[in-house]
């Protein structure tokens, strides 16, 4: 199965504490770099290119879900309807009504391709129609990141898209055309009355057939062989990371591109928008030998029978050795290892040395090269400007005193790993807000009030967020929520999965609404910079901000553009600041600081 659910009785580890294969291959590329970007979160720069290749796998895969059977090479890209979810965001096995195929009529046979080069010519349309929708899909989600980088109109050659789409339903047809010409009677008779992998390749229907309505009679068909040969791959419609494959015991987990399945065989394909002839194929083959073990892990120690890349930019597939049952111990022991130094405990950034990894050389097709690269990996590394290992030579701050301009006294700052981000306060329930966004308000005697916003109904731990029927004069404890004050002055708590609300009784210990600290100082170093920009009811509208690092902690802060005054625009990454008067706010794991209207930035200078 290329799923595997966690067991939720048995994961004690949970989602966001799991190893991954691009989290082993920044650590083995530089300890450094992985504490930044997994630990301080940083972000690097959103290129056009990231979201192209996002774009182009998934107008393979949702050409590969579709039939010919049903859809004309002209029909719209969006006609088969959405795949009905569960809760979590996975196709729903309990789904009882027609599914996105069955609401769809047969097409008279006189439409379907009838040879390989029709079939060909069918795919390749459909192809270019998906990849149409999901590059104006990924165009505006880029658009709407704060770290956007480039300049889309530039950097995307629709052409070269186009090319790169069309080779991979080429690589697909060869799988095509090989199940037509191999497959077994037995395998395509059970194909026939309906037999189904317990995670079927997605193709717009459910889970259990009873007989397959696309059967034909006599030998294979080339329709059958198309349905036949379909790979398994995460059904576009399906909510990011509900389909992965979790490791037994959830320190790893991974998420396959294409599983092909037909012919007794275990195939796991990766598909890459690229030449293949940059120091990241060396990358691709240590994610496929880890899906080897992954695989081997999850199927009572069963080995795939091959693992492929397919650069779509250089129309080639390279073939990777399928590791041994001794190779793949040893690599489930090196995971298991790192997952104990990497996640057991957050290491610390002295743990984290900036030492990279030699640069390594690919031709196109991911084919190793002699030639020596170009650039140094900290030459090309997003944050050389403030790594000791690459261009910062000073040292970052961490809180202290400071004498800003047009001040008698010196101002404290606080470091950034010691500010406290969460509350728990108590007080009476003034009031109870149903709704769209519910939210109560509490009050601690006449004078005191703060509005408590519900941004969620579920605690992390079970249970909810909330109890229920609330009532008016009844004493609770706000637990472990963002504590703020507005430009208004006004004192608010949100809810989230991480904080709840509970009942108290009659002299319980209460804490004031107005003993957690809301406005903090701090100091640090700029990563970079983050701008958003979009349109409301009210006209146009921007949020600027930063991303903070000190010596021990970083902190992303974000506000609207008039907040910021006339430094902001005069920053540049490397600079020291100093930020008063910032609120705290976030989701979850995730913190950031805002900005308000008495808020101020001021550029330090040596």
């Amino acid at each position: 199965m290329p799923v595997r659910l966690p067991d939720p009785e048995r994961d004690f580890i949970g989602q966001y504490n799991r190893l991954s294969a691009s989290q082993v291959n920044t650590w083995k590329a530089c300890p450094r770099l992985w504490y930044y970007e997994k630990v301080r979160r940083f972000v690097m720069p959103q290129i056009p290119i990231l979201f192209v290749g996002r774009a182009v796998e998934e107008a393979i895969c949702k050409t590969l879900k579709e039939t010919p059977t049903l859809i004309v090479s002209t029909a719209p890209e969006d006609i088969y309807a959405p795949t009905p979810l569960d809760d979590d965001g996975r196709p729903d096995r309990d789904f009882a009504q027609k599914w996105p195929a069955e609401q769809l009529l047969t097409l008279p046979e006189s439409k379907w391709p009838n040879d390989k080069n029709s079939l060909l010519e069918w795919a390749n349309r459909r192809v270019i129609s998906h990849l149409t929708a999901s590059l104006e899909t990924m165009r505006i989600e880029w658009a709407k990141h704060d770290r956007k980088a480039g300049d889309w109109e530039l950097d995307v050659d629709i052409e070269r898209c186009e090319r790169m789409a069309k080779n991979g339903i080429r690589m697909h047809m060869d799988e095509v055309n090989a199940c037509f010409e191999s497959i077994s009677k037995e395998e395509f008779e059970a194909w026939r009355a309906g037999g189904r992998h317990h995670w079927p390749a997605p193709d717009g229907r459910g889970y259990s057939l009873d007989g397959h309505p696309l059967a034909q009679k006599g030998p294979i068909t080339l329709i059958e062989a198309w349905e036949i040969a379909r790979p398994w791959f995460v059904d576009p419609d399906a909510k990011p990371f509900m389909m992965n494959a979790v490791h037994p015991e959830h320190w790893f987990q991974g998420e396959y591109d294409l599983v092909y399945r037909w012919g007794g065989q275990n195939k796991i394909v990766d598909i890459k928008s690229s030449l293949g002839n940059s120091d990241r194929s060396g990358d691709y083959v240590e994610q496929l030998r880890m899906y080897a073990y992954l695989w081997w892990s999850t199927h009572d120690k069963e080995l795939v029978d091959s693992l492929e890349i397919w650069y779509l930019a250089a129309d080639s597939i390279k073939i990777v050795q399928v590791p041994s049952a001794e190779e793949l111990e040893s690599i489930g022991d090196e995971l298991q290892s790192l997952w104990s130094e990497l996640r057991e405990e957050t290491p610390s950034i002295e743990g984290c040395p900036p030492n990279p990894a030699p640069m390594r050389s690919f031709g196109p097709g991911g084919v190793p090269s002699d030639e020596t690269p170009e650039k140094s990996r900290c030459g090309r590394c997003d944050w050389s400007h403030i790594c000791p290992g690459g261009e910062f030579t000073d040292e970052h701050p961490n809180g202290g005193s400071f004498h800003l301009p047009g001040s008698v006294t010196e101002t404290e700052a606080t470091p950034l790993n010691g500010i406290k981000t969460r509350h728990t306060v108590t007080g009476r329930v003034h009031a109870v807000i149903n709704g769209k966004h519910p939210r109560i308000t509490i009050a601690e005697g006449n004078s005191a009030f703060a509005d408590v916003q519900i941004k969620a109904s579920e605690y992390k731990d079970d249970g909810p967020t909330v109890p229920e029927d609330l009532k008016k004069g009844e004493l609770v404890c706000v637990e472990n929520a963002f504590f703020q004050i507005n430009y208004k002055g006004a004192l608010i708590l949100k809810v989230d999965p991480f904080a709840r609300i509970l009942r108290l009784q009659e002299g319980d210990e209460e804490i004031s609404l107005n003993s957690p600290r809301a406005r903090w100082n701090v100091t640090g170093t700029v990563v970079y910079r983050t701008e958003k920009r979009g349109v409301s009811a009210r006209g146009d509208w921007c949020r600027k901000g930063l991303m903070l690092m000190d010596e021990f902690g970083s902190l992303k802060i974000e506000g609207w553009q008039a907040d910021w005054g006339s430094q902001y625009d005069m920053l540049s990454p490397g600079d020291k600041v100093f930020i008063t008067n910032i609120g705290i706010d976030g989701w979850a794991a995730l913190t950031r600081g805002e900005m308000y209207r008495a808020s101020r930035l001021h550029i330090l200078h040596d």
